[in-house]
């Protein structure tokens, strides 16, 4: 025995009682659906059986079932009414399941990978809220509508017309509906339905994992048809009517089967209408046969997934064999696959066998079948109807944020009072709407400031609907800046992105902007113009080195002479590489009067060897006696420290300022946004300070000379204003007393 077959046989128990389950429930759909489309009752059960057999055969899918769906009753009943006659309906029906293979085959089936999942999981619930809503009547028995409709609003073709009971005027939505069958309940009805709901409670809470192979649907179906006879027994007139019972028609022979069938009339072939309705009927059918597959897919323990081509092609055989045989249009259908699911089965041979028990019941016992009522049915599906939609869906995606939120949500709301197909296309709709408004807002990737010079750094995908939101960016721009627009990550630009950039750049003179390109494919810098506007900013520092020399020599002609001799600076300048900090100016010295050494933000850290090679050398060779570590107000540095945003190559430099944040963030956190800043580059001042005082070659020079004796100072950029950092609250906690420091 092979791999397969022991698998197709330790599988088999599950499938034959999921399909005995599942076939229970399509019968009643199955004649529903039809009455409902305006079209042979019998059109029903022959589009059941093909959508078990046919389309069982050729999917793929492990638990979707096909049959006929409520969502495609008005474009059925429309079409037939169109078209004149059912036999021509029949041609367009076996002309839309030729497109769908051909659509299969063409691996069309692909698209389904991009419905919003929010807009799938809305389905289900909306269809789990219409189950419910739909089949309260049924449970209590109130059976004025027909068995399957799925729809909010209640057309005539939606009313049982042979329906003896009595009941009140017409209704037409489903809340009117329900009122209605509370003040009309049948006592006998209800029994029955409360029976079948709580055996299939009970059954599937406590008994479920125990007996894997009997699922609660036979077992509520069994004992609500038991019920029904027993109270036919017990009470005179207790026993249900056929209003409230499975109604099969029952055939006396095969050839009065075969005279219920009707065939497609082809001499309609060239008839527009015909094609009209076929296109309709192929789109909205696959359209649905995906989105139901994607929904029973998640119901799936073992997560397998259905292919979606594969499945276009069964749904195309399938749709064109009922055109052939005389049915209606079939899809994959989420309440049978849901059923199927909650019922154990395994495989696709559920469904095969839930078509073959179709077929068999019709030709064999559908006496038998008649006395299943339809309360115990509605149970089923109305637990069915509570699992997909569970309160905890709702929130669970409201914990998703508003963009999955709103999209689920819409789609809910539109499909509970229309239908799924309209329901889904607004569903995605609004995702799609989100889609574009994510995309209008990483047109732009980031925008770095820095000072004098700007970069704007595009996103990857740039299309026209980016176009509203670079422009305003780049017309945001203020007047004197060097501007550059990075394109190194845009892999696709739209050719009204590149004209708005090559119009921003051609005017941007006028507002005196430079503007840079960096890696914008086909658009380059002007290169003639970058090129002078670069030679005459080197030339002007040559000139002005020339002024300068002539300047100094003019007011002291031994000025470079005693320069050249050696420098004797009796300070070290520690300072940010910030160009706004020019420590000769600000401090009005000559040059040999401060030894200076610059990196990001003023930071001292054991690592940097370049900085500490210098301190070495200040104190070693230059004897210094005092060492200034200078921050600036508007510091680069600390502002990116405490924005928490990436930098590039001096994230890792820039962790030391996040040290100092950390260690005072209580006092920091208290202040004022507006006043953070500033006082994190006091801190930062400080703390620098102290870790020059825990290095050995100041503990050394201190002990040996005495000095030097360290500063901290804050350059205030605004005004000039050099102002003290006091930092000996920090040092005398870490240090105070120790080496001879100060307390």
């Amino acid at each position: 025995m092979n791999l397969k077959t022991k698998q197709f046989l330790s599988n088999l128990p599950y499938d034959l009682s999921s399909s005995i389950a599942v076939f229970l429930v399509a019968i009643p759909l199955c004649l529903g659906i039809a009455h409902a489309s305006g079209a042979p009752l019998f059109s029903g059960i022959i589009s059941g059986f093909i959508g078990g057999i046919v389309v069982g055969t050729f999917s793929k899918s492990a638990l979707s079932v096909s049959g006929p769906t409520a969502s495609l009753t008005a474009i059925v009943l429309s079409g037939i009414k169109d078209l004149g006659n059912f036999e021509a309906f029949l041609l367009a029906l076996l002309i839309a399941g030729m497109i769908q293979t051909l659509l299969g085959i063409l691996r069309t089936g692909a698209l389904s990978a991009y419905l919003p999942s929010a807009t799938v999981v809305g389905m289900s619930v909306a269809i789990g809220l219409l189950l419910v809503i739909k089949q309260l009547p049924h449970l209590i028995g109130y059976d004025v509508e027909e068995f399957g409709v799925e729809e909010f609003d209640i057309t005539k073709e939606d009313v049982n017309e042979s329906y003896h009971d009595p009941h009140e005027a017409k209704e037409t939505n489903s809340l009117m509906l329900l009122v209605h069958a509370f003040r009309n309940l049948q006592s006998n009805v209800l029994v029955i339905g409360v029976i079948s709901l709580l055996s299939f409670w009970i059954w599937d809470r406590y008994f479920a994992k125990k007996f894997k192979y009997i699922p609660a649907s036979l077992v509520a179906i069994i004992l609500g048809t038991g019920s029904n006879l027993l109270l036919g027994h017990l009470l005179p007139g207790g026993a249900l009517s056929q209003d409230h019972l499975v109604t099969l028609p029952i055939f006396k022979n095969p050839s009065e089967l075969f005279a219920h069938l009707d065939f497609p009339n082809f001499s309609y072939w060239d008839q527009g209408p015909v094609w009209t309705l076929a296109f309709t009927i192929a789109f909205a059918s696959s359209l649905e046969s995906l989105l139901s597959v994607e929904v029973v897919d998640k119901l799936d323990e073992e997560n397998r997934k259905t292919p979606m081509s594969q499945e276009l092609i069964a749904q195309g055989l399938g749709n064109m064999a009922c055109g052939l045989a005389g049915g209606i249009p079939i899809t994959s259908v989420v309440v049978r696959g849901s059923v199927n699911a909650s019922s154990g089965a395994k495989t696709k041979f559920s469904a095969i066998f839930h078509g073959a028990w179709i077929g068999i019941s019709v030709l064999l016992f559908p006496k038998f079948m008649n006395t299943i009522p339809l309360a115990s049915l509605a149970a089923i599906l109305t637990f069915t109807g509570l699992k997909l939609a569970k309160p905890a869906m709702f929130r669970l995606m409201f914990q998703k944020g508003y963009s999955q939120f709103l999209p689920f949500l819409v789609t809910v709301v539109v499909t509970f009072f229309t239908n799924v197909l309209i329901g889904t296309f607004c569903g995605i709709l609004v995702a799609l709407i989100f889609v574009l408004y994510e995309d209008h807002r990483t047109a732009i990737y980031r925008e770095e400031l820095h000072g004098k010079f700007r970069r704007i750094i595009l996103g990857e995908n740039l299309g026209f609907f980016h176009k509203a939101k670079i422009k305003e960016v780049l017309e945001s721009q203020p007047s004197g800046i060097t501007l550059e627009i990075d394109g190194t990550r845009t892999l696709h630009m739209d050719q009204d992105i590149r004209e708005l950039i090559h119009e921003f750049r051609k005017n941007a003179h006028r507002k005196e902007i430079t503007v840079i390109l960096g890696g914008i494919p086909n658009m380059e810098n002007d290169i003639e113009s970058l090129k002078k506007e670069m030679s005459e900013s080197y030339q002007k520092l040559l000139r002005n080195n020339q002024e300068w020399v002539e300047e100094r020599t003019t007011e002291d002609p031994e000025f470079f002479s005693r320069h050249a001799e050696g420098q004797a600076p009796q300070t070290l300048f520690i300072g940010c590489s910030d160009s706004r900090v020019p420590v000769n100016v600000i401090t009005k010295t000559n040059p040999g009067e401060i030894f200076v050494t610059r990196n990001i933000a003023n930071v001292v850290s054991v690592d940097d060897m370049s900085l500490f090679s210098v301190v070495q050398y200040a104190i070693d060779a230059l004897n210094v006696k005092h060492i200034i570590v200078c921050g600036h107000i508007g510091c680069g540095g600390v502002r990116a420290a405490l924005q928490g945003k990436a930098t590039g190559l001096i994230d890792n430099w820039i962790t030391h300022i996040k040290d100092v944040y950390l260690k005072h963030r209580e006092e920091l956190d208290a202040l004022p946004e507006d006043q953070r800043e500033e006082r994190l580059i006091h801190l930062n001042v400080a703390e620098q300070v102290v870790n020059l005082y825990k290095t050995g070659m100041i503990q050394n020079a201190l002990a040996k000379y005495g000095f030097p004796e360290i500063h901290g100072w804050v350059y205030d950029i605004r005004n000039g204003q050099i102002s003290e950092v006091d930092y000996k609250d920090i040092l005398s906690k870490e240090l105070g007393g120790l080496y001879g420091y100060p307390k």
